[in-house]
């Protein structure tokens, strides 16, 4: 039953992290003209949508610091709720920065995030589907967030 109850989570999970790519693409899709949200600039929609999710992952692993013992690892213990700060602190910069430079804080956060996710698999706080989830999003996120970031320069 535990099992079960672990792969449901697992797959809703996945479903979820696919779903949220959705906003990431939306400026590829109104260039396409898949899409149209009236005066909204979809690539605005799309930072805004990243500040928000990098404050959440801010939160996750503020959430973790808090809820675990890492074992073997009293440093990590210690440094992990002083590095939870540490993506909240680009989406912070994100909000504040103008001329898409924006952009770049959100990629570097989403990097940061990805070295932190990478720790926390080495010590065994996260599950292999996981961190395989991780980093599927990430490089897509970067990647497309890069490409914008280039467009939107040209500009």
């Amino acid at each position: 039953m535990n099992n079960l109850k672990h792969t449901k989570i697992k797959y809703i999970s996945i479903t979820i992290g696919l779903l949220g790519l959705i906003p990431y693409g939306l400026p590829i899709m109104e260039k396409n003209g898949l899409v149209d949200f009236f005066e909204i600039k979809t690539i605005d929609l799309t930072i805004w949508y990243g500040i928000t999710i990098l404050c959440f992952l801010s939160g996750v692993y503020w959430g973790l610091s808090i809820n675990i013992h890492i074992k073997n690892n009293s440093k990590l213990n210690y440094l992990l709720p002083a590095l939870s700060i540490i993506p909240f602190m680009f989406a912070i910069t994100a909000v504040i920065v103008s001329n898409y430079l924006n952009i770049i804080f959100l990629v570097v956060g989403f990097l940061i995030c990805q070295i932190l996710d990478e720790i926390l698999f080495q010590y065994k706080v996260y599950l292999n589907w996981y961190i395989l989830l991780r980093r599927f999003l990430t490089v897509v996120v970067v990647t497309l967030m890069i490409y914008y970031y280039i467009n939107l320069s040209d500009v």
